[in-house]
């Protein structure tokens, strides 16, 4: 061998080493900054925190802590300052700039939050949840998050994109509070849509099957109501008599059964 190709062979070495301390350097100067925000947001300094944050990720956008920074800044505008816009574009950088980070599931939730609840954007809402649907998450994750998605379908009027959410839950084979959530929401737009027979295979189902206390009381109230367009008093009369001082004080169940059993006596004078 040469002295020539000697020296040349070792070069790439060198840069891989020189490239390696420069990155163990920069992550440790990040790691430093990133422990002075943290410090200052426990002792509620949360201008300098953010501050902090901020920084890291402008001057250090490549560091293994950038989307972690990003996350911090949107909480702390979301939740420290109550600054909608600012949470909005951290977690909209994080989602978009660091589409592999594991905070990404997180930051499309919070996205679709934001939307959904303070600025009642249901449409961004649903498309913050549809990206989040493409994402690695948990069975149980993607269960909620399209009951999400159908349950603002439901409030946009657009039925049946609403069903087809609440069918994929109720044809899983994974059961819980989110199935019966799905079919008790279902039932309701039967009820909107006057296929009260429909509603009360759904209402029925949900009292037969569930645990959830919140699932039962809407469907019990829903059974009720569609007995009650359906003419069917007798049978409205007797699912207002199940409800448990759990769901509803005495007095509202007294009343309820007090008028359906005047509307009953009214249309059938036999059952006086």
């Amino acid at each position: 061998m040469s002295d020539k190709l000697r020296w040349v062979l070792p070069i790439p070495i060198f840069i891989f080493l020189a490239a390696s301390w420069v990155f163990v350097r920069t992550e440790n100067e990040v790691r430093v900054q990133v422990g002075r925000a943290q410090k200052q947001w426990r002792v509620k300094n949360y201008r300098e925190a953010v501050e902090l944050y901020e920084s890291v990720y402008q001057d250090y956008p490549k560091s293994q802590y950038a989307d972690d920074v990003l996350w911090e800044v949107g909480t702390i505008y979301y939740v420290n300052f109550y600054d909608i816009d600012r949470a909005l574009i951290s977690f909209h950088k994080l989602v978009t700039q660091y589409p592999d980070s594991p905070l990404a599931a997180e930051s499309y939730l919070k996205l679709a939050q934001i939307h959904e609840v303070e600025l009642a954007d249901l449409p961004k809402a649903i498309a913050c949840w549809n990206q989040l649907l493409t994402l690695d998450i948990s069975r149980e994750t993607l269960r909620q998050v399209r009951f999400s998605i159908g349950n603002a379908h439901f409030k946009l009027n657009q039925f049946e994109k609403a069903l087809g959410e609440f069918q994929l839950l109720m044809n899983d084979e994974q059961v819980g509070d989110v199935t019966d959530q799905a079919r008790a929401r279902a039932g309701t737009i039967m009820q909107i849509q006057t296929r009260y027979e429909e509603s009360v295979e759904y209402f029925s189902e949900v009292l037969e099957e569930t645990n959830c206390s919140d699932c039962r009381r809407t469907a019990r109230l829903g059974l009720i109501e569609s007995y009650e367009f359906l003419g069917e008093l007798s049978k409205a009369i007797e699912v207002a008599q199940t409800i448990p001082t759990s769901e509803f004080p005495t007095q509202v169940k007294d009343d309820l059964l007090k008028r359906l059993g005047e509307k009953a006596r009214y249309y059938d004078p036999g059952e006086q």
